[in-house]
């Protein structure tokens, strides 16, 4: 039989293929009228339906409408491995089903490992096969930090004299070397060998403890190797220390790393740690984006992307400030991004939102100029300006310490939309250059107790409502011309209302997972309800990146539409478990903060 589906993506796609061309031979098509029930309340499911045409509505025994099945939709798994269906299927129009028997999808089930899975759990695991599963995935995502991968620890006393360490580094080819201190473990660099002797003038009989770094940079033993390389990365280092159970087992080096594997990024990292003029940031800058498209092309989880380029232009944005910025008023300034930026959140470039700190009103005239250089090179770097004009550049976004706290105080004894949405705004920001000591008492001023009322806090969760889920009453995806904005529909009440609950209760934390993992921590949120926003948020956010990377457009950042038709028919099914999830928080949030007359 020719079928007339793709079974050529997941979950089918986990199959071995032997067991997709069984399959493929085992499937029966069947024909249903307007009107038929397909599967009736309390009857023995034949097995699993995939619809090849037509339509098919899911109902409750009290004739609530749960969902609609389309094309290449399947259901009613549940039913296939339980006793009895709970629901009732019911065909719309003229539909044709292709049908697995339920001996064999169970068959299936009990020979594949990663089909079963798929089938019998979290929306979390089952868009991680998806992402793994689904495409091409490298082998440096895979790989894991194992005995081949690193090299076996060589240790030295701390009494060791720098020109016996130098003497064992080029007999011995070791680029570092452990260093034992009593308790304490060290470690000790070619470089900074170098610099302590050629540098800072140090004897060559100096002992080695005395320029070790102590403050070690570890990985797990088993840990994927791309976690090593984001660690490297973040901390400006060229190698880590590897533990198991605490104890040191290795040190993996990036160049024995990039020997076999390479993402890039390090040449990145490179060429702005190198950078002595904007243009070479610039340069670095326009890497970022096809350095993006290669590992999420290789398939790495949209978290650890994240994280590599909000490390990147975190740095970015610091050695721009360190160039342009004079060296008398480096001290008297604290730079801050703001937005999704701020919450490490931002993969494609958005819209500038940054807002500045100055040590006192004399400082604003003296930097304005170096402020607008610097907007122009953020400009240069593919950061648009912001609509709303939340710029350092303006008026409104540059104060000292004291008038920022006041300005606090005044969003939140205010408490209208456009005060907590400045609220919300400022909730988000983290320093990256500057004196960052001139953010503390400013970030401190929204964890007063007493500006955190009930009324204040309520009021700033209300944008959380504002957009509508894009669910039909029947609960399937709603469109809007043929595609919906997951960022109102999705990522921004998820977002917003992780942040009311972390400004309610006086979090620090600015990443919406780390929000989430600390609303948990203090039983706030449960174990189950934080998981499924943790899945949904990095669905939404993986979907988009995906589709936005397709485009041809040098603003694509900036684009949440996503055309429901272009979606593989497993990310149609995710992308509407995810946004029942959102619908259900936000029903959450409506009650917690009182807004059902809103």
């Amino acid at each position: 039989m020719s079928l007339q589906i793709n079974l050529d993506q997941p979950p089918f796609s986990f199959l071995e293929k032997t067991q997709l061309d069984w399959l493929k031979k085992r499937l029966d098509l069947v024909f249903f009228r307007k009107g038929d029930v397909v599967l009736d309340i309390g009857q023995t499911s034949p097995g699993i339906y995939i619809v090849y045409k037509g339509v098919v509505e899911e109902t409750g025994s009290d004739g609530q409408v749960f969902t609609q099945y389309g094309v290449e939709d399947l259901f009613d798994v549940r039913a296939a491995l339980e006793s009895a269906c709970k629901h009732r299927f019911t065909a719309l129009e003229e539909t044709l089903c292709y049908l697995l028997k339920a001996s064999d999808f169970v068959d299936l089930l009990n020979h594949s490992q990663d089909f079963s899975i798929y089938f019998q759990t979290d929306l979390g695991t089952q868009q991680s096969l998806v992402d793994q599963r689904g495409g091409e995935v490298s082998e440096f995502i895979l790989a894991k930090i194992d005995k081949e991968t690193m090299r076996e620890p060589v240790y030295v006393p701390a009494q060791t004299s720098l020109s016996r360490i130098a003497r064992m580094m080029k007999d011995e080819k070791h680029d570092a070397l452990l260093v034992r201190d009593g308790d304490r473990q060290g470690i000790v660099t070619g470089s900074d060998l170098l610099n302590a002797v050629l540098i800072n003038g140090i004897g060559k009989e100096a002992r080695v403890t005395d320029i070790a770094c102590f403050d070690l940079v570890t990985v797990e033993e088993g840990e994927y190797l791309f976690n090593a390389l984001l660690k490297m990365t973040q901390h400006h280092i060229e190698r880590v220390v590897v533990t198991r159970d605490g104890e040191v087992t290795g040190i993996l080096e990036l160049m024995d790393m990039l020997s076999t594997f390479s993402t890039h990024s390090h040449i990145v990292a490179m060429r702005i740690e190198q950078a002595r003029t904007i243009e070479d940031l610039i340069i670095a800058s326009g890497r970022l984006e096809s350095l993006i498209a290669n590992l999420s092309g290789q398939g790495v989880k949209v978290i650890a992307i994240m994280s590599l380029i909000t490390t990147l232009n975190r740095r970015l944005m610091a050695k721009a400030f360190d160039i342009l910025i004079p060296e008398k008023l480096k001290d008297k300034v604290c730079l801050l991004v703001l937005g999704s930026e701020g919450r490490g959140e931002q993969i494609l470039k958005t819209d500038q939102d940054n807002a500045v700190v100055i040590e006192d009103e004399h400082v604003k005239e003296a930097l304005m100029p170096s402020l607008q250089k610097l907007h122009q090179v953020l400009l240069d770097f593919g950061y648009p300006r912001c609509p709303g004009g939340v710029m350092f550049i303006n008026d409104a976004w540059i104060h000292t310490e004291r008038e920022w706290q006041h300005r606090v105080n005044r969003w939140l004894n205010n408490a209208s939309p456009e005060a907590m949405m400045n609220m919300a705004i400022l909730m988000d920001a983290e320093p990256v250059a500057g004196n960052i000591k001139l953010f503390n008492e400013v970030r401190s001023a929204w964890h007063q107790e007493s500006l955190r009322s009930s009324i204040a806090a309520s009021w700033f969760a209300r944008p959380a409502l504002l957009f509508e889920t894009p669910l039909t009453l029947l609960g399937n995806i709603r469109e809007d011309h043929g595609s919906i904005d997951i960022k109102k529909g999705g990522i921004f009440p998820i977002v917003h209302g992780i942040r009311a609950l972390a400004f309610e209760h006086g979090l620090y934390e600015t990443n919406t997972i780390d929000r989430l993992d600390k609303l948990t921590e203090s039983g706030i949120l449960s174990a189950d309800v934080t998981q499924g926003l943790k899945d949904s948020l990095i669905l939404f956010l993986r979907i988009r990146l995906r589709y936005q990377l397709e485009q041809d457009d040098k603003n694509r950042g900036l684009n949440h539409k996503l055309p429901v038709s272009v979606l593989r028919s497993v990310d149609r099914s995710l992308l509407r478990h995810g946004l029942h999830r959102v619908k259900k928080f936000k029903q959450w949030l409506i009650s917690h903060y009182h807004l059902e007359n809103l």
